[in-house]
């Protein structure tokens, strides 16, 4: 019988009945191959069906005769014998093989294969090195599996390392530098300006008024497009010469010196300018002519003459002239921004604009009196001022008011003696308007002619300072004193100017409103109180005194309601296209009329008329609404008793700016923070306040009393009310505008763009 072993070698040996009750033990002397069982196998296979015959002695027991052939490499695999159909891992008897050893070719096992590979042990592994074998690798071996497994966890481990510290990065440049503004375009002047307005539009354009100047420039190349001087020096020396030639030659009289005169022109002229951008179309407005420029050169295109009796109201989609024409007739010119296309409407009798209010109730604008002066004073700017001052200008105050205040008694007893001496208090001046006198009153969608007659006049005289007190000047007097001394002296000067008592108007007037297509007036009737006129959406609001009534747009009267105060001044223009403060008095939006007078901000049902809540807030000043719906107001920390004594004066109290955001359904308040100015700007996520003094030529580089001037401008989060980022700035601007996470800003000898990276 001849076998082959798996190393190649053969041998042959005589099989004898003996072996199957004696199996023999065969190890390959090559290789050192155990292949008993195999052997035994073959031999139980030559033998089979015969009987074992009994089982010899030692002496006689079956030796195996083996002759041993060096392995030849076989000619071809169709020479190998062939193997039994299933074969077991020597190694792990209950494995069948699934492989061979590439050096040896013992059957091998996944198990085994794990270990060494194409290989059963180490000693193949080094025979194939010495014999230069090529053995493959295998991609089950247990190294491997490792190694890949851990350049894996390498990769992996390293990706998110990578992705955290980036992560980092990007987190600390966002907190640090990109939501922070930067300046992303700048340009100086030499000249000082007076005035200025700008506006952000296009991709990175900005049109702006500095002064005379009118410019368009680009934001990312920083450069200049071009730029028209409006205001010329010869204009200003024109002036200035006109009015030095009408000075008094008499040297005992009082002349105004010239750079004086030219401050004043100039001042004059550039506050004349109104800056109106819709699109790529540039308008400037002057009291005499409204003129288009060229967005690509800036050139004029068109210019429309306005007569000196007209009114010209600004819109964003279009311009209003309202005046009288030739017959006396009362004509409105329609202006389309965007073509500079006529269109004239002939409304009956021209009206003359009505001031209902006459003057009563207009705050004194009067400030600290470190130099003598005449008129009430403004409390809240008086406060205001104080509180800007340094510690020595503090302390230095009371000396000087008690100067000031001694310079206007002498002043005053002159007065008298010459019988010069001014009014207390000057009385209000209602507009009597003819019956049929019409003022044209753009909405949004259409006009209404407005007409107010007084019927009766009624001024009521009333105490707005409280009764004087024990002095603060009785007793040992040291510095904590200061600000009550301070505020003895302020509140007797008030009393001095006639700053005591105000006058309110309560007299009764004939209000008129028509349809300008409507031959005869929609509506007539009478109220009590300066009457101001509200086209909104759907309705129309007459606001007068502690009244509101509301009409449809054809003037229909739909109901009317009780306020608690006289309705609130508000932050928007009835005609402005601009939102200092947000709109109001009264406004319309989702079914809903929103009205705030002194003190109350209440939300009507607009068909009904009903309260659907009232929020008590002193001193509201507009509302903001986001593209949620929500409600955000800006009011102050004011309580009531400021609307009693608005003349008091106590330079100790701050009243603080107040942001409540508001659900419009309930009325409830989901957050109020005190940021430190009022909302001027709402778009989205972006909410910006802005809080800026500027002392201006006030007193105090006479007195030495500096008040610094500053600018704060806060990014507000819509979710909680928290300020994001806070930009400041030593010095108050012209004019601050914004667009999404851009902010223009016009100061007197720069014109200056803030920008920041924002989700």
């Amino acid at each position: 019988m001849k076998i082959q072993c798996a190393c190649g070698a053969k041998y042959s040996f005589d099989a004898t009945p003996e072996m199957l009750q004696n199996p023999v033990r065969f190890v390959c002397p090559s290789c050192g191959l155990d292949s008993s069982d195999y052997v035994n196998e073959l031999v139980r296979g030559e033998f089979a069906g015969q009987t074992p015959a009994a089982p010899p002695s030692s002496a006689e027991a079956p030796r195996l005769k083996i002759s041993h052939e060096k392995p030849s490499p076989p000619e071809s695999a169709a020479a190998a014998p062939a193997r039994p159909a299933k074969e077991y891992c020597p190694k792990h008897m209950h494995e069948l093989a699934t492989h061979h050893c590439v050096v040896c070719g013992r059957p091998m096992c996944p198990e085994c294969m794990k270990l060494f590979g194409y290989v059963c042990s180490p000693l193949c592994r080094a025979k194939a090195e010495a014999q230069n074998i090529t053995v493959p690798v295998y991609a089950g071996l247990s190294s491997v599996a490792d190694a890949r497994y851990s350049r894996k966890v390498s990769i992996v481990g390293g990706s998110i390392a990578a992705l955290i510290v980036a992560a980092l990065g990007f987190w600390t440049w966002y907190a640090w530098f990109g939501s922070v503004p930067h300046t992303a375009f700048s340009i100086r002047f030499d000249d000082r300006a007076y005035a200025g307005e700008s506006k952000l539009c296009g991709t990175d354009q900005i049109i702006f008024l500095h002064g005379g100047t009118l410019a368009r420039c680009d934001i990312k190349s920083k450069k200049e497009i071009w730029s028209d001087e409006l205001v010329t020096q010869q204009q200003i020396a024109d002036v200035v010469a006109r009015v030095m030639q009408s000075q008094p030659t008499d040297q005992f009289e009082q002349r105004i010196p010239q750079s004086k005169i030219e401050e004043a022109a100039a001042s004059r002229m550039e506050g004349e300018l109104q800056l109106h951008v819709s699109g790529q179309n540039i308008w400037v407005s002057t009291p005499d002519k409204l003129a288009r420029y060229d967005w690509d050169t800036g050139r004029v295109l068109q210019e429309i003459p306005l007569a000196s009796r007209t009114e010209f109201i600004a819109g964003n989609d279009e311009f209003l002239v309202v005046g009288a024409g030739a017959n006396g007739q009362g004509i409105v010119t329609h202006i389309n921004p965007a073509t500079g296309e006529l269109r004239v409407e002939d409304i009956g009798q021209a009206g003359q604009l009505a001031d209902a209010a006459g003057g009563a109730g207009i705050d004194p604008v009067t400030g600290l009196p470190l130099t003598p002066g005449t008129g009430p004073m403004n409390p809240a700017k008086v406060a205001e001022q104080a509180q800007n001052l340094s510690a020595p200008g503090r302390l230095a105050l009371p000396a000087l008011l008690a100067n000031s205040s001694e310079q206007e008694r002498i002043a005053a007893e002159l007065n008298d003696q010459n019988q010069t001496r001014p009014a207390r208090q000057p009385s209000p001046k209602p507009v009597q308007n003819a019956a049929g006198s019409f003022t044209l009153v753009p909405g949004q969608n259409g006009s209404v002619e407005f007409a107010v007659r007084l019927l009766e006049s009624h001024i009521v005289t009333r105490e707005a300072m409280k009764l004087a007190g024990q002095s603060a000047l009785n007793g040992n007097l040291n510095s904590s004193q200061t600000a009550a001394v301070a505020n003895e002296t302020l509140n007797e000067m008030q009393r001095n100017r006639g700053g005591d008592k105000v006058q309110e108007d309560e007299s009764l007037y004939q209000v008129t409103l028509r349809r300008p297509e409507s031959a005869t007036a929609d509506w007539t009737g009478e109220v009590t109180g300066p009457p101001a006129f509200f086209a909104l959406k759907t309705v129309n609001v007459l606001a007068a005194g502690k009244t509101v009534t509301v009409f449809d747009k054809t003037n229909k009267k739909l109901w009317q309601a009780a306020l608690t105060f006289n309705v609130a001044g508000g932050g928007r223009a009835a005609n402005g296209e601009d939102s200092p403060f947000g709109d109001g008095p009264c406004i319309e939006r989702d079914g809903t009329l929103y009205v705030f007078d002194l003190a109350v901000l209440t939300a009507f049902d607009i068909t009904t008329g009903n309260a659907r809540w009232r929020l008590p807030s002193v001193g509201v000043v507009g509302l903001f609404f986001d593209d949620k719906g929500m409600l955000y107001v800006n009011t102050t920390t004011a309580d009531p008793e400021s609307i009693k004594y608005s003349r008091q004066i106590d330079i100790t109290q701050t009243i603080e700016a107040v942001l409540l955001k508001i659900d419009p359904q309930s009325g409830r308040t989901l957050w109020s923070v005190k940021p430190g100015g009022f909302i001027s700007y709402l778009s989205g996520k972006f909410i910006y306040t802005v809080q800026f003094y500027d002392p201006g030529d006030e007193a105090g580089s006479v007195t030495g009393i500096q008040t610094p001037a500053y600018l704060k401008i806060r990014r507000i989060s819509p979710a909680d009310g928290r300020v994001l980022w806070e930009q400041d700035q030593d010095r108050a601007p012209l004019d601050v505008q914004f667009k999404g996470h851009s902010i223009a800003l016009v100061f007197k000898k720069e014109v200056q763009v803030l920008k920041f990276f924002s989700f």
